[in-house]
């Protein structure tokens, strides 16, 4: 399932107008070494482990965006979603006997740089900018990871988060939150999407920042 499926409207523009650095993104060694099974097992591990912070307060994000919605029932459905993914990877890193913890002090830069963007903008921000926040994450790392790929000769335990992210739902879920994002970008004034737009290109910039260090299994205070 390609990334290109969903794409639309403002979304569409938004990753059109940041070209240079939606590409790096989705062309990153990381996301390359991903596809092309040539992820060592410490940049594989690094980035889970990395991941539990981060996960928390995208959970806490969409939380907060269910409190400015009429009807939340989508935003909590979604962050049932993610919950589901981040138990997923709890139980990755349990069979590969990695320690790993929730608390915000475990993440490094990168990643507490990322999650006070998230958790700012989903305090202050209007509907489109949390959804703008969240898209490349989810519609991005997701969208890209939805591409079928090679497993032949993989550990184990990698070739089960390859199937993860490779399922159905994981397009419906990125399919979903761009809808989400049009919907709230409707009657966006010039300046209401610009506002967004930066808050979508600095998103996109965390992300690489993120992959930068879980490729080089590096990310020290």
């Amino acid at each position: 399932m390609c990334l290109d499926a969903f794409m639309r409207g403002r979304f569409d523009e938004f990753t059109t107008g940041a070209s240079d650095i939606w590409s790096a993104y989705l062309q990153h060694p990381f996301m390359l070494g991903v596809h092309d099974g040539t992820l060592t097992r410490n940049q594989f591990t690094f980035f889970l482990e990395q991941d539990m912070p981060y996960q928390r307060d995208f959970l806490n994000a969409l939380l907060l965006t269910a409190t400015k919605q009429i009807d939340p029932e989508a935003i909590l459905r979604m962050r049932g979603f993610i919950a589901e993914e981040g138990d997923f990877e709890i139980s990755l890193l349990s069979e590969l006997g990695v320690e790993w913890s929730f608390d915000r002090w475990a993440a490094g830069p990168a990643r507490e740089g990322y999650m006070n963007h998230l958790m700012r903008v989903a305090h202050e921000g209007s509907l489109g900018d949390v959804y703008a926040s969240l898209l490349p994450c989810a519609a991005g790392f997701t969208g890209a990871m939805a591409e079928p790929t090679a497993k032949d000769g993989l550990p184990s335990t990698y070739q089960r988060w390859l199937e993860f992210y490779e399922r159905p739902e994981q397009f419906t879920f990125s399919s979903e939150l761009v809808e989400r994002f049009e919907e709230a970008m409707t009657d966006a004034t010039s300046t209401d999407l610009e506002h967004a737009r930066m808050i979508f290109t600095r998103s996109v910039q965390h992300q690489i920042t993120a992959l930068n260090a879980a490729f080089r299994v590096s990310d020290n205070w």
